[in-house]
Parts: structure tokens; C-alpha cells; sequence
């Protein structure tokens, strides 16, 4: 069994506070990807989990999970960029776990 990718670390200042932004692979027997959104020294703002066992097995699957890896970790930093989680973290939240990551 092949072991996770290795994954993506960013710290963001945003506002004034100093956001971390974390992506991992879970590994084949978990088959996705999460990415964390960190305020206050290690409170979650926001989770993405992603789905990649439909690529199990394909050829490219290292080169496919890299790069939803990637996608993701730029989406969380986008979305807190923009201000996703300004007003309402919950609700932010939210909505981002809801977004299509391509």
C-alpha cells in the first residue's frame, strides 16, 4: 500500500491574525484529502474533505491526488482571502465544505 503524499503547510496573516492552512493525504485506505483552516494557534475555522478513491489504481493516481492537494490548499487560502470567514466562521465554514474543488 502506497503511503500518503506528503502535504501543505501555509501560514496566511489575514486581518491582523496569522491564519494556518494545512492539506493532507489520509492515505489509500482512507482515499481522501483534508484541508484545515487554523486560527488562535490551533482552532479549526474550516474543514474540506475530498474524496480520491475513484482514482485508485489509475496510473496517474499520484499525479491526480497531487493535484487536488493542490486545488484544495489554494481554494481554503482563496476563500479566506476573500473573506469567506470575515462575518460568520460557522457559516463560512459551511460553505466551503459545500464547494466543488476542481
Amino acid at each position: 500500500m502506497a503511503s500518503p503524499l506528503v502535504g501543505y503547510n501555509t501560514n496566511v496573516r489575514h486581518h491582523g491574525k496569522v491564519f494556518h492552512i494545512q492539506t493532507e493525504d489520509s492515505g489509500l485506505s482512507h482515499g481522501h484529502i483534508f484541508t484545515h483552516l487554523f486560527a488562535d494557534g490551533g482552532r479549526i475555522v474550516a474543514t474540506k474533505k475530498t474524496t480520491y478513491s475513484q482514482y485508485i489504481g489509475s496510473d496517474r493516481f499520484p499525479l491526480v491526488v497531487k493535484k487536488l492537494m493542490q486545488a484544495q490548499h489554494k481554494a481554503m487560502f482563496i476563500a479566506l482571502r476573500d473573506g469567506l470567514f470575515d462575518q460568520d466562521e460557522a457559516q463560512g465554514a459551511k460553505d466551503f465544505a459545500a464547494r466543488t474543488i476542481v
